[in-house]
């Protein structure tokens, strides 16, 4: 817990657990469209984590294609695993969904940095 002083007043604010680090990377990762995708990465930064904890979060997602975890590609754009089918199975995700993959690696103009979205 940590206590801040504002207008005169302590403030106690909650550091926050895995269940809110996990819940505010789904949330993030339902600002990416369709046709687009995100890196464990970029995730990873804009919440202070090290990328291999979005991809825990991501393999904990009760629900795989609502919370779209398929859209978290690679930093070097390759897709990366998928709990629901493997990747041949997030690769016709992402292929449906309009999201070009070429020679394996999704091309850059697909991907969102959320850092550059975030100014």
């Amino acid at each position: 817990m940590i206590i801040i002083e504002t207008r005169g007043k302590r403030v106690s604010i909650r550091k926050a657990n895995t269940d809110d680090l996990r819940e505010a990377a789904y949330m993030l990762l339902m600002l990416v469209p369709l046709g687009k995708t995100t890196t464990y990465k970029y995730l990873a930064e804009v919440l202070g984590v090290h990328p291999r904890v979005i991809a825990r979060f991501m393999a904990l997602n009760d629900n795989p294609i609502v919370v779209p975890c398929h859209r978290v590609i690679m930093s070097d754009g390759r897709l990366g695993g998928y709990s629901l089918g493997g990747p041949e199975f997030k690769e016709k995700l992402l292929r449906l969904e309009g999201v070009k993959i070429v020679r394996g690696r999704i091309p850059r103009e697909q991907i969102i940095d959320f850092e550059d979205l975030l100014k």
